[in-house]
């Protein structure tokens, strides 16, 4: 059901109709900027969709995979978009989501144009360093691969990817921890 990469991030299958996708890519588009969140990110609370639903529920029946266990999950989804001609691009900086030490993050690609990059995480990572993709030598990427989720321990730092074309990149991010 999920394939190991690096770093305790697995790579899992989405199980989502193409149609499923092509909303999720409809209501980002949609969508507008929080301005409470860096970059443009566009919080899932105020969104109300049967396909956003579905794809909550693939994100915890993959964390629930991941460790093995059930219990009462607390799960926050967002989208963060980017474009060559982004007006909110402040959203590319070192972090993690530490919000518990048995969280888990998740990040699954809509679309990922030519010139466009993945998460890169760094074990080493500062994270009051900007967006330079050449300052660790351990620093890792995920793989250009759309419509899977990749879960990692929410404590790792990573930094998003960029994209250079007028085609959007589209990712959903999403936290998982206990109650």
């Amino acid at each position: 059901m999920y394939r190991d990469l690096f770093l305790g991030i697995r790579q899992y299958d989405c199980n989502l109709t193409q149609d499923t996708f092509r909303r999720l890519v409809d209501i980002a588009y949609n969508s507008s900027f929080d301005n409470d969140y860096p970059g443009y990110q566009t919080s899932f609370f105020d969104l109300d969709d049967i396909s956003l639903d579905l794809l909550k529920n693939t994100f915890i029946e993959c964390c629930r995979d991941y460790y093995k266990i059930t219990r009462k999950d607390i799960v926050r989804l967002w989208y963060y978009q980017d474009w060559k001609y982004n007006p909110h691009d402040d959203g590319c900086y070192w972090h993690d989501h530490s919000y518990n030490f048995y969280g888990l993050s998740g990040i699954l690609y809509l679309s990922l144009p030519d010139d466009s990059t993945t998460t890169g995480f760094s074990l080493s990572a500062d994270k009051s360093v900007t967006g330079n993709y050449n300052s660790f030598d351990d620093m890792l990427t995920l793989p250009p691969i759309i419509q899977k989720w990749f879960i990692f321990p929410s404590t790792i730092p990573h930094l998003p990817g960029k994209c250079m074309s007028e085609k959007r990149r589209i990712c959903v991010g999403a936290d998982y921890w206990y109650a």
